[in-house]
Parts: C-alpha cells; structure tokens; sequence
C-alpha cells in the first residue's frame, strides 16, 4: 500500500510546525509542503486544531508503544525505570516529534484537558504502574493529574537536554540522575 496523502499531510505539518512554531504555520503551507491541494487537507482536517490533535495523538500513541517494548519487570521501580530509559531512546530516535511535543506543551491553546485525557489513554500502562506504586507507598499518594504533569514535564526536559548534547545522554551519571530526579521528586517525604 502507498504512502496515503493523510499521511503526506500529517508529516508535512509536523516538519513545518516544528521549524515554523504552530500558531505561525497555515494550512495552506502545510497543503503546500504535502504536495496537495488545500481542499484535501480540509477533507482529512476539518480543522487546523483538528490536524494537530491527530498528529499530537499519533505521536503519544507511538511514544506510549515504544515505552512498552519489553517484558514486564516485578518491581515497580524497575518497570517505570524500563519505560523512562525507552521513552528516551525514542526521543533521541525522533527529535523532530519530541520537539512537537515541546511545542504543545507551551502553547496554552492546545495544552488543554485533552491532553490528559489522552494521557491516560495512550499510556493508560504508565498510570496503573503509578498508582500501584502509590499503593505499595513507594509512591507518595499525590493527586494522578499532578504526578503525571510532573512526568511529562520532567520526561520533556531531559530528553530535549539529550537531544541537543547528545553527548549528556550516553553518560550514565545523566541517565541516572535523570531518573534518580523522577522517582525522588513522587517519593513519599520521609518525616
């Protein structure tokens, strides 16, 4: 099967975006840079909110399936440790999505409760290994929507960090430390 021209579209939007800033890019740049006409875009995309919603839930559900590429671990240190490590590597694979990412997460027109909602729907894995941390009191019981803006905003850091000095991200005290700041910052206190 050929390379589908919703598909044309959504890569488009994603370089321009990302090199132009979301607010600055129109569709019909984004037609342009795919190679099609404006009226086929607005066939697939109503809408440009629309276009970036599909791109930005595309990206979180191919970030959440390389997060789970692996065995489960026992441990739920471990197995958050295991999703971290391939959320980085999938970062470092894809800098231009990560940089999407980035960009959603400061433009308060698109960073709305739709993104926890599809949060939770993508990484619904992540969640239930929070929550049983939580239960085991490995993790402080804070409130889900608050431990897991904290993830993604921490997760967010470190892998632009990695991506713009590579060389951070093969050195373990980084990679540790990166972690070691995670799992510390939803630790209970200890009084």
């Amino acid at each position: 099967m050929g390379y589908s021209k919703k598909q044309q579209i959504l890569d488009s939007a994603l370089r321009l975006f990302v090199h132009q800033g979301i607010q600055a890019t129109s569709t019909a740049s984004i037609a342009k840079e795919a190679n099609v006409a404006t009226g086929t875009l607005f066939h697939h995309f109503p809408s440009k909110q629309s276009l970036v919603l599909c791109l930005y839930s595309s990206i979180k559900s191919e970030l959440g399936e390389a997060m789970q590429q692996c065995p489960h671990q026992q441990a739920p240190r471990q197995q958050v440790r295991h999703y971290w490590q391939q959320a980085l590597q999938w970062a470092q694979a894809n800098p231009e999505k990560l940089r999407f990412l980035l960009h959603i997460a400061h433009d308060p027109q698109f960073y709305t409760s739709q993104h926890q909602e599809l949060m939770v729907a993508t990484m619904n894995f992540l969640v239930e290994q929070i929550k049983q941390a939580q239960h085991q009191q490995l993790l402080a019981p804070l409130p889900l929507d608050l431990v897991l803006n904290f993830c993604h905003n921490h997760y967010l850091a470190c892998a632009n960090l990695f991506i713009e000095q590579p060389d951070l991200a093969h050195q373990r005290s980084y990679q540790d430390g990166a972690f070691q700041i995670l799992w510390q910052g939803l630790s209970p206190v200890k009084s």
